[in-house]
């Protein structure tokens, strides 16, 4: 019997550690990606469609729909990370410019079109600022009955943040979207820098992908080279955590859950997001005493077999490049 494949969204802002997701995703045949929805986030725009595009033609993927979404926060103006995804957002490693075009249409749009005609409840893998969907969810009525998970790469719980004390990246770049998708009753996994922060993809590891991983392994071993170059980025708080041997690729451990959670471990708690604040926004607040007498909003991940997890990517990655190279694609 045929198993049935899962129906998926990614909603993402194309840098490097997005990149790696993508690839990850595009190898496996059990997910049905409807499409690639692309938010501002990592660098510009536009910049981050023209990178989703990049992928997929290097994937040789070139039937997954790409659709531009939001060009800026709903409250502030345009963000990125450009200072550490390179110039180009993939860290200047030389991928191709594609051939294949973005799809007509918004991706907030898109978002709720594909969600409504859906025969299955859709899962969406959200890792980059949560602008299209909070957007989708004003869309339409119905929208949120029919999703079946976000999973969010966001969030800092236990952990200090990285783009302020408190807050992560792709929370505190739009913390009303956030706001919106955690209020909407949509069951969220979040997957934020508590998790991430046990992921290290080792100096070891890109060397295999380089040897054996065909030519996505080399962009990936492009794309990382300068991150791996960087001292701040193996040792960034000398109190707090050190990666000697490697670099830490935070969508990767997202998507992780995505292919497993059983390599995971969480606990169902009531969370809020912080939205005022200069220092605060974005800030992932969290009832485990249950002071609100809430019901819990999110699976908020904890823990992980992180090693397990990236060694899976790698044989994936070395499978997949295979597989295109026996295509003779």
């Amino acid at each position: 019997m045929e198993t049935k494949r899962i129906p998926l969204i990614v909603d993402t802002d194309p840098g490097i550690d997005d990149a790696a997701s993508l690839f990850w995703i595009l190898s496996q045949d059990r997910f049905d990606l409807k499409a690639i929805t692309v938010v501002n986030g990592n660098i510009g725009l536009d910049g981050c469609v023209m990178n989703a595009l990049r992928i997929l033609e290097v994937a040789k993927r070139t039937d997954v729909p790409v659709f531009r979404g939001s060009y800026r926060p709903i409250m502030k103006g345009p963000m990125d990370a450009s200072w550490i995804h390179g110039r180009d957002g993939l860290g200047d490693a030389g991928l191709p410019m594609p051939k294949m075009h973005e799809s007509y249409g918004y991706a907030p749009a898109e978002i709720a079109r594909i969600v409504a005609m859906s025969d299955e409840p859709v899962t969406i893998l959200a890792l980059a600022p949560l602008t299209n969907i909070a957007l989708a969810i004003l869309l339409d009525r119905n929208f949120c009955s029919k999703v079946k998970e976000i999973l969010f790469m966001g969030g800092a719980v236990n952990v200090i943040g990285n783009d302020s004390p408190v807050s992560s990246f792709n929370a505190a770049v739009d913390p009303e979207a956030a706001s919106i998708v955690y209020s909407s009753g949509i069951p969220i996994v979040q997957l934020g820098l508590d998790i991430c922060d046990l992921f290290t993809e080792t100096d070891d590891d890109f060397e295999r992908l380089y040897r054996d991983g065909g030519n996505i392994g080399k962009y990936l071993y492009r794309m990382t080279s300068a991150w791996r170059a960087r001292p701040d980025l193996r040792k960034p708080v000398k109190w707090y955590k050190t990666r000697p041997d490697g670099i830490g690729m935070n969508d990767l451990a997202a998507t992780a859950y995505l292919m497993n959670p059983l390599w995971f471990q969480a606990e169902d708690v009531y969370a809020a997001i912080q939205i005022g604040g200069s220092i605060g926004a974005g800030q992932t607040v969290v009832d485990f005493r249950h002071l609100l007498k809430k019901e819990p909003n999110i699976r908020f991940v904890y823990d992980a077999d992180s090693r397990k997890a990236i060694n899976q990517w790698i044989e994936d990655m070395v499978s997949y490049s295979k597989r295109i190279s026996e295509k003779g694609e």
